[in-house]
């Protein structure tokens, strides 16, 4: 258990749980407020188990969430399998589910995953939701922990890079909504996006959906990317790509489309 400088009565609570159940040998790590990645990677150096799961502060497992995995992992032949996820539901700040399923990222992929997550997090209950191989998050190192954001993606992307993934269907993870969520902080999760894609470029591993995605964000806002915080912190070779003649094309090309269907359905309604 990781209290990454919480305010509330976190310690006190794992304090007074450990003393009732000794046999789960609970571990207390406290620390400042660093973050998510930081607490993860927290929880990781801590670890010593072949197998790794994680649980957000927001997030509920079901009982036979690790039992099902662990199954899957033992049931498979694909010795490159190093990631299994599951299906998830979504409940409110009082633990009650939600009918609606708006956004919901139904659990599809499979085996070699790497291109498919180029497009974003598919990954179906993101964090709370994986048991992941100790040895292969020791290859591909741990949680960036320079991103405010995306730091679930990012790493999910370098382990699809070399290895496999597979999920369990059933919903074994209940994740919270309500108003504190990170996803719904828009402009923290658009600088993340553009560190991601600039450890992308770095690494000389192209994502023309994400780079378009961020132009687009910025043409519809009318804003330039240097008002995004982490743009100065970006390669020259992504910078160019935000900016100048680039972005000129870019908002000649969204818009062009945008001004046509304008034309017509004008056009239409003065029949």
């Amino acid at each position: 258990m990781v209290n990454d400088g919480s305010t509330d009565l976190t310690a006190q609570i794992v304090r007074s749980f450990s003393a009732a159940y000794p046999s789960l040998k609970v571990n207390l790590i406290e620390q400042t407020n660093q973050g998510l990645a930081a607490a993860r990677n927290a929880g990781l150096r801590a670890a010593s188990a072949p197998l790794i799961a994680f649980l957000d502060a927001d997030d509920l497992w079901l009982g036979e969430k690790l039992q099902r995995q662990c199954a899957l992992f033992e049931s498979s032949a694909d010795p490159k399998l190093a990631v299994i996820y599951c299906d998830y539901a979504l409940i409110d700040a009082k633990g009650q589910e939600l009918a609606s399923s708006v956004g919901r990222i139904r659990p599809s992929l499979k085996g070699q995953v790497y291109s498919a997550l180029l497009r974003g997090n598919f990954i179906s209950g993101s964090g709370s939701s994986v048991l992941i191989k100790r040895s292969a998050l020791e290859a591909v190192g741990p949680f960036d922990e320079t991103l405010a954001a995306c730091e679930d993606w990012e790493m999910w992307l370098r382990l699809a890079a070399q290895f496999h993934f597979d999920f369990v269907p059933e919903a074994l993870v209940h994740i919270r909504v309500h108003e504190k969520n990170m996803q719904k902080d828009a402009n923290r999760m658009l600088g993340a996006e553009l560190l991601v894609l600039n450890k992308l470029i770095l690494r000389q591993q192209a994502n023309f959906f994400l780079l378009w995605k961020i132009r687009t964000i910025l043409i519809s806002q009318n804003k330039s990317a240097n008002t995004i915080p982490t743009f100065a912190q970006c390669s020259t070779q992504l910078k160019a790509k935000l900016s100048g003649l680039p972005m000129l094309g870019a908002r000649v090309l969204l818009l062009l489309p945008v001004k046509i269907a304008q034309g017509f359905l004008k056009h239409k309604n003065a029949r």
